[in-house]
């Protein structure tokens, strides 16, 4: 599909029925259902195809808008596009279309049923050790196709994770991806990655990077996933390297050659600290998934495990075995459950305060 501008392949919010989108906004051939969420790009919607009956994700693009001021909407719109192209996978978020409508243009995405930030966040107690295995694997191995591929995310984190009706996890949102594999590499920007789950080069204002900077956001999400609560939880950039070193120890040309000559490493400075083991952080952890954490935590990061190495790692050979997409499948239904009880008890409480106080 050359020539087209489309947008990121942004992660859908759980439908909201009392937020429903007109007909009007679907592209020919679709009935929108309802609204799914908006961001920086345009709106998501679920829909349904009138040829198959397939449900889907409509993404309306505004081509007008850009992604936090860092590239001009249009070309995050074709690294959207050239990623979504190439990476064919089962953990991959699958391209169906794309449509003109407009002066913007409609994705039609694979429908998912939510993401791995809503199950961690109404996840009512720690995950079983099999299902945080069997999601950590399906993470790793979309992690490592895509980078066989030769393409960086860039912006890993569970929001951007989705998990689909069959249980299968799926990688979505590659409006910052780029190509990791060309000749000459050239300065890429290092104001990318949300922040609780971006790599020490990027913090430290690197412009030349690799996958590495993945393998380390999804450690981190895997530390998440066995402890539900993120493992470095910034409120600023300096903030973000402080937990990092109170965790990892204090960096320096020792455990990381070449780090002195990052742009932003003289300009900060943090007092001398000592290593803390990760058990500190995830008393409940087994020990050979800290020990997989541990190669994909590193400062280095050519030292960083690759995702596909991490696939080999002794952690995916040991019982418990992986559970099955039905098992995943049924957590997904149980958080959606949950979520909707919390929703409607919401509701309840504001239409109680509206009527009490009529606001």
């Amino acid at each position: 599909m050359p020539g087209l501008e489309v947008a990121p392949c942004a992660v859908p919010e759980f439908i909201d029925h009392d937020d429903l989108l007109s007909d009007h906004k679907a592209p020919p051939g679709y009935r929108v259902l309802g609204r799914l969420g908006q961001g920086a790009f345009g709106e998501v919607s679920r829909a349904v195809s009138l040829a198959t009956g397939e449900e889907v994700a409509l993404k309306h693009v505004f081509p007008q808008r850009a992604a936090r001021g860092c590239a001009p909407a249009p070309c995050n719109l074709a690294r959207e596009l050239a990623a979504l192209q190439a990476l064919r996978h089962p953990n991959v978020v699958a391209l169906r279309a794309v449509l003109p409508q407009g002066s913007g243009r409609t994705l039609v995405l694979e429908l998912c049923e939510g993401d791995l930030g809503d199950l961690l966040r109404h996840a009512p107690a720690r995950l079983d050790e099999a299902l945080a295995k069997t999601l950590a694997r399906q993470l790793l191995r979309g992690v490592a196709h895509m980078h066989g591929a030769g393409f960086m995310h860039r912006d890993l984190k569970p929001g951007n994770i989705l998990l689909a009706r069959d249980g299968a996890l799926k990688l979505a949102d590659f409006g910052l991806a780029r190509r990791n594999d060309c000749p000459g590499r050239a300065a890429y920007s290092h104001a990318v990655a949300t922040r609780w789950y971006r790599a020490p080069e990027l913090l430290f204002g690197a412009r030349c990077y690799g996958p590495a900077v993945d393998v380390w956001a999804a450690g981190c999400i895997i530390a998440e996933l066995l402890g539900l609560d993120p493992l470095f939880a910034g409120d600023t950039d300096i903030d973000q390297l402080g937990r990092i070193i109170a965790r990892l120890g204090s960096v320096d040309e020792a455990c990381w050659p070449g780090v002195r000559a990052l742009p932003d490493y003289g300009k900060l400075r943090f007092a001398p600290s000592p290593a803390v083991p990760l058990a500190a952080a995830l008393p409940d952890a087994p020990a050979p998934a800290l020990d997989l954490l541990g190669h994909m935590l590193r400062w280095n990061p050519d030292e960083r495990v690759s995702a596909e190495a991490a696939l080999h790692h002794e952690w995916f050979l040991l019982e418990p075995a992986t559970a099955p997409h039905a098992v995943v499948a049924e957590a997904v239904a149980a958080m959606q459950r949950l979520r909707d009880e919390r929703r409607a008890a919401q509701r309840a409480e504001e239409a109680a305060w509206q009527e009490i106080y009529g606001c």
